[in-house]
């Protein structure tokens, strides 16, 4: 699949370093408390998240 130069520029960056940046919040906050079993789940869904993907990408 080709993806276009528009449709890279019409994704809302500022939404997707919203979630990711809570979702990362979320994993600290887990393993500051010694939730171990949420750190993990949540570190999962950080990884396979398609807005962290398209973070990586972009920086």
């Amino acid at each position: 699949m080709k993806t276009t130069n528009n449709a890279w520029k019409t994704i809302p960056w500022t939404k997707v370093q919203r979630k990711v940046f809570k979702l990362q919040k979320s994993i600290f906050q887990a393993a500051k408390s010694g939730q171990d079993a949420k750190v993990r789940r949540w570190q999962r869904l950080l990884v396979k998240s398609y807005y962290a993907r398209l973070l990586a990408v972009r920086l």
